[in-house]
């Protein structure tokens, strides 16, 4: 017969070396004495007494902590991502710029804003232009009657007068050339004065509106050209 020394079960299987219920070495029941005293007690709580070990409680604060330092972590990462996104868009602009400017000037330059003449700009070439061309046309009208006009003489039929007729300006210009351009005035005749008529182009022109021909006329001892559409012959 076999014993247990810590429960005191007795087994009469006699292969059984183990205690079925606290798996104590089996002795035999006439060792039970000194098994006894030399073995020590151990209690092994029954199974249904087995209880799960309470769940600690969440530290609630730490769990916000952590949330709010990830969320921060979060944002950092996402400014720094933003920033570089601006920093290379800004450095492609600047890039692309220069790359295009060096084309265009190395292959095909295009006029800029700048070097575009404004509307004003072309108004006034046009009308700078159209001065010059009325000046040259006046210089060769000039070079034309003064190779056709008669040199500075008395009439071959006597000298003869005439009235200045000039009531809106109060005077007839004497010009020492036979154009209203060019010629420089040498006098103002007041009007109503009489002048001594030297002799006239035969070619007729247009001066302000009103057709004549330029004489040659001498007024208080100086000799120039008026234009007769304001004489009274």
């Amino acid at each position: 017969m076999m014993r247990c020394p810590v429960c005191g079960n007795q087994y009469t299987d006699g292969t059984l070396r183990f205690c079925l219920a606290d798996g104590t070495a089996l002795v035999p029941a006439e060792e039970e004495t000194t098994a006894r005293r030399d073995a020590v007690r151990v209690d092994i709580p029954p199974p249904d007494s087995l209880r799960q070990p309470a769940a600690q409680p969440v530290n609630e604060k730490k769990g916000i902590s952590t949330i709010v330092k990830v969320l921060l972590g979060l944002l950092a990462v996402g400014a720094l991502v933003a920033v570089v996104a601006v920093a290379a868009v800004v450095l492609l602009i600047r890039y692309a710029g220069s790359g295009d400017g060096s084309n265009t000037r190395a292959v095909n330059p295009t006029p800029t804003a700048s070097a575009t003449p404004s509307d004003t700009e072309k108004e006034r070439l046009q009308k700078e232009l159209a001065n010059a061309q009325r000046k040259l046309d006046g210089q060769k009208n000039i070079n034309r009657a003064a190779n056709t006009a008669p040199s500075p003489q008395p009439s071959q039929t006597g000298l003869s007068t005439a009235r200045v007729n000039s009531p809106n300006d109060g005077f007839l210009a004497l010009r020492d050339k036979p154009d209203a351009d060019y010629g420089v005035r040498l006098a103002k005749i007041p009007h109503g004065s009489v002048v001594t008529l030297e002799d006239c182009q035969r070619q007729r022109v247009t001066v302000s509106g009103r057709s004549g021909r330029w004489c040659m006329v001498t007024y208080d001892g100086t000799t120039g050209w008026v234009f007769d559409a304001w004489l009274n012959y």
